[in-house]
């Protein structure tokens, strides 16, 4: 009788300390970009912990880690790895390096028009192109002769803010390049056969997916969601979360929720890519 009343009381203690996780304030930092993906996995989380305060805020990534060290945040999700100087703030601030973790994977693709015979580029050409310092096809390899018309998305934008800090080293897009949103690029770069862009990866007529490769050595890669999902494409990062070393309980049960088949369905569902199995598993 007695063991069965001290099993009780442990299921009732683990009861209570889950219900007490389950309803702490989770005050996450997160970056601009990423502010609609944690919108999505607060509001997802909550369906199945009601009692869970997830307050989301945004800003630049560079600010997030700001507010990591200065403990005005316990979790920041950032669309990039901690820098050195990033870590070195932190870990003064805080005593030891925050606990880095992958959610996710954002990657993009690069089109052209179909009837363009270039297949392939490498990072040092797109940025030629994007930058507007190359200006005619025909000084690449099968290019025919004529002007290169650019598309792209806003900075703002998932794909624009990944294109720009991986391909363009930040620097931003030619002055001359055509700025549309997300859901018209692939119709003007179909109706353009001088045109070049990058997107979110899906099927369209009038447009070819080019294969990319990060150096001139390297092998060239086509996009698809396995090559993306498993960063074998080259334009393509995790999302990364860093973790106070005094992040409540019901922070890492919220990151674990995250990396799990709920979260990542949702990641999904937001124009991410899962996170292979092996990376789920270990930071």
């Amino acid at each position: 009788m007695k063991r069965t009343l001290a099993v009780i009381a442990i299921l009732a203690l683990n009861t209570l300390a889950a219900a007490i996780v389950s309803g702490q304030t989770i005050n996450l930092k997160v970056s601009d970009s990423l502010l609609e993906l944690n919108q999505k996995w607060a509001a997802a989380y909550k369906t199945t912990h009601p009692t869970a305060d997830i307050r989301v805020s945004a800003d630049t990534a560079a600010a997030a880690f700001v507010a990591l060290a200065a403990k005005q945040a316990e979790v920041v999700i950032v669309p990039r790895s901690m820098r050195y100087q990033e870590a070195q703030a932190c870990t003064a601030a805080l005593g030891s390096r925050p606990t880095e973790a992958k959610l996710a994977v954002n990657g993009l693709a690069v089109y052209v028009n179909s009837n363009n015979p270039v297949a392939e580029l490498n990072y040092n050409e797109l940025y030629q192109i994007f930058r507007g310092e190359s200006k005619n096809w025909k000084e690449f390899d099968g290019g025919k002769d004529q002007a290169i018309s650019i598309y792209v998305l806003s900075t703002n934008a998932v794909p624009g803010e990944l294109f720009n800090a991986e391909v363009m080293s930040g620097r931003g897009f030619a002055a001359e390049a055509h700025v549309v949103a997300g859901s018209d690029l692939l119709k003007a770069l179909a109706a353009d056969p001088q045109a070049i862009g990058f997107g979110a990866l899906s099927a369209a007529d009038g447009v070819k997916l080019m294969s990319i490769k990060r150096a001139p050595s390297s092998t060239p890669v086509l996009p698809t969601e396995d090559n993306i999902a498993k960063q074998i494409y080259p334009i393509a990062r995790c999302v990364f979360s860093y973790s106070s070393p005094a992040a409540a309980d019901g922070s890492s049960q919220y990151l674990d929720w995250i990396r799990g088949a709920e979260g990542q369905r949702v990641a999904r569902e937001a124009g991410f890519y899962a996170l292979p199995a092996a990376s789920r598993s270990t930071p």
